[in-house]
């Protein structure tokens, strides 16, 4: 008798529904290998230090003022500082010494900002967040 090269059939209906979920499951579990670098991160929910928001490429930081631009400010914690970037020119209201929230992604060494939150709880959001340059 010669073997089968055929798959073999599941008994039931039920396993065979079962097989599949649990193998479209592992699948979606499983992730990409590489996300690659021009995929955005996921943002922090709440503030994390300037160093770990750069190491892992985006997220919010709270820090204070300690120097400003017209389109770029620099902001300090006590793990690090980092310059700014904001599509456009910054809000009024941002000055040296300020305490300040940022919510963007690392770009060129620094962040690029989607979100600036100042002392006085206004948010402010530039009116594109697209690389042009």
């Amino acid at each position: 008798m010669r073997p089968s090269t055929t798959l073999p059939v599941l008994a039931t209906p039920v396993l065979a529904t079962a097989v599949l979920a649990a193998a479209f499951a592992a699948l979606l579990l499983s992730g990409p290998a590489d996300a690659g670098e021009r995929h955005r991160t996921v943002q922090a929910a709440s503030p994390q230090p300037v160093a770990e928001v750069l190491r892992t490429g985006g997220g919010t930081v709270s820090g204070s003022v300690a120097a400003v631009g017209v389109n770029w400010m620099t902001v300090q914690d006590d793990s690090a500082r980092t310059d700014v970037r904001m599509r456009g020119a910054l809000p009024q209201g941002i000055a040296q010494g300020a305490p300040i929230t940022v919510t963007g992604r690392a770009h060129k060494g620094g962040l690029l900002a989607s979100e600036v939150i100042l002392a006085d709880g206004s948010l402010h959001r530039p009116s594109r967040d697209r690389d042009d340059d």
